[in-house]
């Protein structure tokens, strides 16, 4: 009867031996299988960040081909303008030549029509008027005359040629300025053209860009779905019971500003709304992270975009999470109490600086950790 007690103390033991190896066994897969999803999603998130930067370089290009392109408008718009003007400067420059030239015309046929009736009606031009005098005297008062006329001739010949001089030159200077408007016009317009060709082959680029952007965020959301399956199932392997976790304590000593609260926000780094499922706590570079309660390490390494992470079980389904540390000081396995120095503060994984990122879980789904914090 001892005999067969013995033997069935045995045989229970070894069944629980048996089971509990087991389940180590499938919990060291799982948390190989989250390593390898984790190392997925850094190198997704990695790509994920290069193409939102093209993005943004694509965009700040746009804006500036935008601004070169109105730019550009408004000068041709001005030049058309100016040429429009310089344009009816010419009609009326060239209509006063005409005008100048007819005049001319008109005062050179007068002086020679002139002429012609003096010599018709006396038979004798200026010569013969003043060969003609009956005396000396006579001959410098025909002369005076004569010399008036003459001058008064000439002097209106001269003016007219002087004026219609002028406006010839005034002529050629609009139209010079209008053919260096016309050169700058068609500049202007070769620049546009230009503008709109690199104009359009960006938002070629850019199109291509936000479709590469829009998968690698589906990429990314399956790998974030199949991260958030295995931890549940690491969960489910990890110890079950009451929770053991105690009060918990302030898990960045020294360090109490809150930089990012629970919830919908900005995403930093992404520019879009993301869920936050924490705390961000601002704490330098290299500071103690410790255990906000009792509980035991069931994972610490690097968790995809959390950097250097730790989660501790605490039982009753809770959990806590420390990410983005510079370095570890707990494994697997170890046993810790609140207060216990588990990791080093960092900016490892998607961060824009040193800071502490805290979660707390209740089976597997995140909550507000400030309750739990006593905040």
């Amino acid at each position: 009867m001892r005999k067969s007690r013995l033997v069935s103390i045995i045989v229970a033991i070894t069944i629980v031996l048996l089971h509990s190896t087991a389940v180590y066994a499938d919990l060291a897969e799982e948390q190989k299988k989250l390593e390898k999803v984790q190392q997925e999603m850094k190198k997704t998130e990695s790509q994920l960040k290069n193409v939102q930067q093209q993005k943004n370089d694509l965009i700040k290009e746009l804006e500036r081909l935008n601004n070169q392109l109105n730019e550009a408008e408004n000068q041709l718009g001005k030049v058309e303008r100016d040429l429009e003007a310089t344009r009816k400067e010419l009609e009326r420059v060239t209509e006063e030549l005409e005008q100048a030239k007819k005049e001319l015309e008109k005062r050179d046929k007068l002086y020679k029509q002139r002429l012609r009736t003096m010599y018709k009606n006396s038979g004798y031009g200026y010569l013969e008027v003043l060969l003609n005098a009956e005396n000396f005297s006579d001959f410098i008062s025909r002369f005076y005359l004569v010399s008036k006329v003459a001058a008064y001739d000439i002097s209106i010949l001269e003016e007219l040629k002087e004026q219609r001089d002028l406006v010839q030159a005034k002529q050629d200077e609009v139209k010079e300025k209008e053919i260096r408007m016309l050169s700058l016009k068609n500049d202007l317009l070769a620049k546009k053209q230009e503008i709109k060709t690199v104009t359009a082959s960006r938002n070629n680029a850019l199109a291509k860009v936000k479709s590469e952007e829009k998968q690698l965020d589906l990429m990314l959301a399956e790998l974030e779905k199949t991260s958030k399956q295995i931890t549940q199932t690491i969960l489910s392997l990890s110890q079950g019971g009451k929770f053991i976790g105690g009060k918990f304590v302030w898990p960045a000593p020294g360090y109490t500003r809150i930089t990012s609260e629970f919830g919908w926000r900005i995403h930093p780094i992404y520019k879009t709304r993301k869920y936050h499922s924490g705390l961000d706590i601002g704490v330098p570079w290299g500071k103690k992270v410790v255990a906000a309660g009792a509980g035991k390490v069931i994972y610490a390494d690097t968790y995809g975009g959390y950097g250097k992470t730790v989660i501790i079980d605490h039982g009753g389904g809770i959990t806590t999470l420390y990410a983005h540390n510079s370095s570890l000081r707990v494994k697997v396995g170890d046993v810790v109490t609140a207060g216990t120095t588990i990791a080093l503060s960092g900016s490892t994984g998607v961060s824009t600086g040193p800071h502490l990122h805290f979660e707390v879980r209740k089976n597997g789904e995140v909550v507000n950790p400030r309750p739990w914090l006593g905040i």
